[in-house]
């Protein structure tokens, strides 16, 4: 008799569950892909800042991972044909100074497999090769100290900081038939000069895309330029990503409750990031007393978590505090509130400045803390999750290959340092830079990173967010790019009415929300034809566990007590007054 109705509760419970995440059989053959096409990417290795030009090379290889596997060389190593052994060629040849072997232009120009040229001044490689400029179509000017605060790219406008003030380099076409042009700088007073252009399987591009790059930069213009050239065929992607943030063991329960009731109204996917200890080490918040609890010592927030994992929530790891140590890192050293992986301060205007690794940056270090974040998360009973977001989105190289470890994916903005290339890193005063992805790739860690393109809604005069009409623009804006992801965080004290306000705007552009393990899942496997993707694999275990009888049971065991414990205090409440009424008589 109890085995058959512990069989019928979990047919009933696996009823209710499975339809809110019933895309996993979908996703598990999307993580079933062949082997993806092989780019080689080359960067600067000689010359002024070749370091930076390193640095941006990584980048764009990073962006290659979109739909490729990316190998990085310098420029001057290149030897005839070593092309032949890669389906595409990028060459970031961005900075000044830099030696380009005949082999390689002669390879790059010959017309035969796909190359993309990133080059500030095309004259100087025109002046090299006599005849080059018949031969593509186009020939470069003099150079101009204009500014072109735009690119103009499918009908629409992205930005190009004015504090781009390289020269810009002129270009003429000269055989409209031979050459698309693709995108085009737009001055203030309307001149347009070409910025990327295509001349049979040659891909041009007037500067690096990286310096300044921003949610509504020609960045996000080149991303797409180069997704197109690697593989011509994709679909068109609109897709929506929510993620809500910051839930530490200090949020309040029925604040989680309400935001999940309004996102339940929405019946869209979502995700939340989760740290499972709060830390004032200092007691800023509480009269100069420590406090520290974990989420084990929160049982209604827990399970409020929980609901949120039933709605179709996917839990996303957010550290461990959410903080570090006794410093303050940049503020009080107080969970939610400071950096956890990498040292911070605050510039003039209260806006995060990142200062390099931690004193006591250590993989062991990193190793252990993570590793207890894994099981505060089993001790509160939360299903272990496979997605991390770094807090304030910033770790060191030894953190994050902690991280990679443990994690088959991750949704965020992603720290990338000078050296990573050639294996030359200043572990001191390392060169970094972050970047952020207009949608998924493999980067060239071998991690898989989900898009954040949106930033967050923050209200009025907050310099730590962006409104509501920023962000719809941008998501407005991004319709013309071929991969247009429209992902974005919301911190869970914030209204959910401005929540609702901005997913149904959202929608009615046309984007579909979709969970972080759809999106992951057109990532494949590191081995070809290897089955599913690790992170197909890993979120199938996660919802296991969310589906399974043990989950559900830990909320009824917890109720259970609840009543025992209301049902004592009664017990105590009534008898009490009798026991006094005894003895008065």
């Amino acid at each position: 008799m109890i085995m058959r109705l512990t069989i019928l509760l979990t047919a009933f419970w696996a009823a209710l569950v499975y339809p809110l995440h019933g895309e996993i059989s979908a996703e598990t053959e999307a993580g079933s892909m062949p082997q993806r096409s092989s780019v080689l990417v080359l960067y600067p290795d000689e010359g002024e800042d070749q370091a930076l030009g390193e640095l941006h090379a990584v980048n764009i290889a990073n962006l290659a991972g979109r739909h490729a596997e990316a190998a990085l060389a310098g420029i001057s190593q290149y030897q005839p044909n070593d092309r032949d052994a890669h389906d595409a060629l990028i060459v970031v040849n961005s900075t000044y100074g830099q030696t380009v072997p005949a082999a390689l232009l002669d390879d790059a120009m010959s017309g035969e497999g796909t190359t993309v040229w990133i080059q500030p001044d095309p004259a100087s490689l025109q002046a090299s090769a006599p005849g080059l400029a018949a031969q593509i179509g186009w020939l470069a000017e003099a150079a101009t100290t204009k500014i072109f605060p735009e690119v103009v790219y499918r009908g629409e406008h992205f930005t190009r900081s004015p504090d781009s003030t390289d020269l810009v380099a002129g270009i003429r076409v000269t055989d409209p038939d031979r050459v698309e042009v693709l995108a085009e700088m737009q001055a203030a007073d309307g001149e347009r000069m070409p910025w990327a252009l295509r001349s049979g399987a040659l891909t041009w591009v007037s500067e690096s895309p990286m310096p300044y790059a921003s949610e509504d930069d020609r960045y996000m213009v080149f991303a797409d330029i180069l997704s197109r050239t690697l593989e011509p065929d994709a679909p068109d992607v609109r897709q929506a990503l929510m993620r809500i943030e910051d839930i530490g063991p200090d949020a309040d329960p029925a604040q989680i409750r309400t935001l999940l009731a309004a996102i339940e109204a929405l019946n869209v996917p979502f995700a939340a990031t989760v740290y499972d200890t709060f830390v004032d080490p200092n007691g800023h918040f509480s009269d100069g007393r420590e406090r520290r609890f974990s989420l084990n010592e929160r049982p209604y927030l827990a399970s409020a978590l929980r609901d949120m994992a039933r709605a179709g929530g996917t839990l996303i790891m957010h550290g461990q505090t959410h903080q570090h140590g006794d410093i303050p890192n940049p503020n009080f050293g107080v969970s939610g509130g400071d950096y956890e992986f990498f040292r911070a301060g605050l510039d003039a205007g209260g806006r995060f400045d990142l200062l390099g690794p931690l004193e006591d940056d250590d993989g062991a270090m990193w190793d252990e803390r993570l590793d207890l974040a894994f099981s505060n998360w089993d001790e509160a009973g939360l299903p272990q999750p496979w997605l991390f977001t770094s807090p304030h989105y910033a770790a060191s190289q030894s953190a994050y290959r902690s991280i990679g470890e443990r994690f088959p994916a991750r949704l965020e903005r992603v720290l990338y340092f000078g050296g990573e290339a050639s294996g030359v890193v200043d572990g001191l005063d390392p060169l970094y830079g972050e970047q952020f992805f207009p949608y998924p790739v493999r980067d060239i860690r071998g991690d898989v990173i989900l898009p954040e393109t949106l930033g967050n809604w923050a209200p009025q005069g907050s310099v730590h967010g962006r409104s509501m009409e920023a962000m719809l623009e941008t998501a407005r804006r991004n319709l013309v790019l071929r991969d247009s992801y429209a992902s974005f965080f919301f911190h869970w004290y914030l209204d959910p009415a401005r929540l609702t306000e901005l997913t149904t705007s959202l929608q009615a552009m046309g984007y579909e929300f979709v969970s972080p393990q759809l999106a992951a899942a057109v990532i494949p496997a590191r081995l070809p034809l290897a089955g599913a993707s690790e992170t197909t694999r890993a979120s199938r275990a996660y919802w296991s566990e969310v589906d399974s009888l043990r989950f559900w049971l830990r909320d009824q065991i917890e109720l259970i007590i609840l009543a025992l414990v209301l049902l004592a205090h009664l017990l105590v409440f009534s008898i009490g007054p009798k026991r006094r009424r005894a003895v008065a008589h």
